[in-house]
């Protein structure tokens, strides 16, 4: 995988950190709740390492992950489980950083098709649900999509998920 200079600091991981950010099919999104509490949700993460970016979506009909990140930009990211990914023995990886939401609502865009792309590729019953035309009318609130960018300010991992020992970290500049 090719990796192109960028002022986020992304390009300089080890390539198995870049193999588990493009490969993994979901990670763990951890946000803070109102109360403080840590909430985490599964999510499909699309990597865009030529931006030093990791997208995420969230429907307008379950804003949670959104208006938590609204209150409280710091989140994480852990991808753990390598099912579906087609790596062996790859790293266990958590990514902490800051998040922002995208203005506005939206229903699509270039990185919202390639995120549809992804999800499709992975998700292919998916398809079943969301081909006819009657069902996307009647769900279209949930192709309204709020989206999430998180830039990694840290970045921790654990070759072949050994994670009874310390990590190995990374951190990374704060660019604007």
């Amino acid at each position: 995988m090719e990796h192109r200079d960028d002022v986020s600091g992304v390009s300089a991981l080890p390539s198995e950190v870049h193999d588990v950010l493009g490969a993994f099919l979901c990670c763990e999104l951890a946000t803070v709740g109102r109360d403080g509490t840590a909430l985490a949700w599964p999510a499909v993460p699309l990597y865009l390492p030529e931006r030093g970016l990791l997208l995420l979506t969230t429907t307008i009909g379950f804003p949670v992950k959104a208006r938590n990140i609204e209150r409280q930009p710091k989140v994480s990211l852990l991808f753990s489980d390598a099912t579906g990914s087609g790596l062996v023995q790859p790293a266990a990886v958590l990514v902490q950083g800051e998040a922002r939401i995208a203005a506005g609502v939206q229903t699509w865009g270039e990185d919202l098709a390639a995120h549809w792309r992804r999800v499709m590729t992975i998700q292919p019953v998916s398809s079943r649900f969301t081909r006819p035309a009657p069902v996307r009318w009647f769900m279209d609130w949930y192709f309204m999509r709020l989206v999430i960018y998180v830039r990694p300010r840290r970045v921790s991992w654990w070759p072949d998920r050994a994670m009874a020992g310390p990590p190995r970290q990374a951190e990374l500049p704060d660019v604007g």
